[in-house]
């Protein structure tokens, strides 16, 4: 047995879908189920909403560029290989990631910049191909009358390095796509007592607070004010979608509670962080929901004031308790429980993609001269 406990590795490339080997022979292998009890099953979408994979007629080179995209309506990003999966299980559940489409376009510009001992981009190891010197992982597929964009970035804010690559690859999806909606989603920590296993933070605040690696740069606590939800977007949200993954996830509410407020906050961390009983990483009283990337998605979509972004995380572990004040013991109790429900909380933060891009998307197109409702305003810089 493999002793060594990476939780890097492991949180960020740990694929339920098909779990590697060296997770199946570590410490965590008795943790591990099968990909069907691990990922979520479909939903009953309502008629003419269900998300749809869309193929492309030809396979595209690796090298593409995403321009073929622009316009779609939304872009859905997501995070760790496990994410990733689950998102495909709801919205392109005949294409798993092992058959979306490999971005590489421009990869030379950001092998420079990508310096981090421990980012996925720079692991030679064999069953690491696909994330090699890759910048994501595509699939577009439709929900509704939207186009789709779905995204699995290659790159990510605490691993990559000093030069921060993933800001310019947000930036270039910005760009090149020109959607209406930018969606970053995934997994995260659970904040207090208040955030249950599976809940999920659709944040009216989204801030770092890095500690670490950038904690002498100028946005090292900046706080950004993400688009206001649109109409109806909560009210989709219903028992009969909700409840189906959320049962199968014990210690989870029969439905995931949705915080939304705007004082509900996503805090994005420079290192690998969570909370415990203790309050060893000194996140309390930040918000509901740490992660490790949101908050520089939403200072790269500052430069794009026409297009509404969000961010929504799943609680993928709540709270640690912690009596015996044993941090080490305490991250690997939140690895096994993302493990095990990881991609099953993930249905919910999906759910509330899918919400928001149907709604959103129809009302913005009800009101093609420009006029929004008061209230419903682009995202905004808050503060740093």
């Amino acid at each position: 047995m493999n002793d060594r406990f990476n939780i890097d590795d492991f949180i960020l490339n740990f694929d339920p879908a098909a779990p590697q080997a060296r997770f199946l022979s570590g410490r965590l292998g008795a943790e591990l189920v099968t990909a069907e009890a691990a990922l979520p099953r479909q939903v009953p979408w309502p008629n003419g909403l269900a998300p749809t994979a869309m193929p492309l007629s030809k396979q595209p080179s690796e090298t593409d560029d995403l321009s073929k995209f622009h316009g779609y309506d939304a872009v859905v990003v997501t995070w760790t290989a496990a994410e990733a999966s689950a998102l495909a299980s709801l919205f392109t559940p005949a294409f798993p990631t092992a058959s979306w489409y490999e971005y590489r376009h421009a990869v030379n510009t950001y092998i420079p910049l990508v310096t981090g001992a421990k980012a996925p981009f720079r692991d030679t190891a064999a069953d690491m191909t696909r994330y090699y010197h890759s910048l994501g992982l595509y699939f577009p597929c439709t929900i509704g009358q939207a186009k789709v964009l779905l995204f699995k970035s290659g790159l990510h804010l605490d691993y990559d390095g000093p030069a921060t690559p993933v800001f310019k690859l947000m930036s270039e999806l910005a760009q090149t796509v020109a959607p209406k909606v930018f969606i970053t989603t995934g997994t995260g920590g659970g904040i207090g007592t208040d955030v249950k296993l599976g809940d999920v933070v659709i944040a009216g605040t989204v801030r770092f607070d890095c500690q670490d690696q950038f904690a002498k740069e100028s946005w090292s606590k900046a706080s950004f004010t993400p688009s206001k939800l649109p109409p109806g977007a909560l009210e989709a949200l219903v028992p009969s979608l909700t409840g189906v993954n959320a049962a199968r996830i014990v210690g989870a509410r029969p439905n995931p509670k949705y915080f939304s407020a705007a004082n509900d906050t996503i805090v994005t961390t420079d290192f690998f962080a969570f909370d415990d009983s203790t309050n060893h990483f000194g996140l309390q009283g930040f918000g509901q929901v740490c992660d490790m990337g949101d908050a520089m998605v939403a200072r790269a979509l500052q430069a794009f004031p026409d297009i509404q972004w969000y961010a929504i995380r799943n609680a993928s572990d709540p709270q640690i308790s912690n009596p015996s004040n044993d941090i080490k013991a305490a991250q690997e109790q939140a690895a096994a429980i993302y493990a095990r429900y990881g991609g099953l909380t993930t249905a919910a933060s999906a759910l509330a993609a899918w919400s928001i891009i149907q709604t959103s998307v129809d009302f913005l197109k009800t009101h093609k001269d420009g006029a929004v409702r008061p209230g419903f305003k682009l995202g905004r810089k808050h503060n740093g």
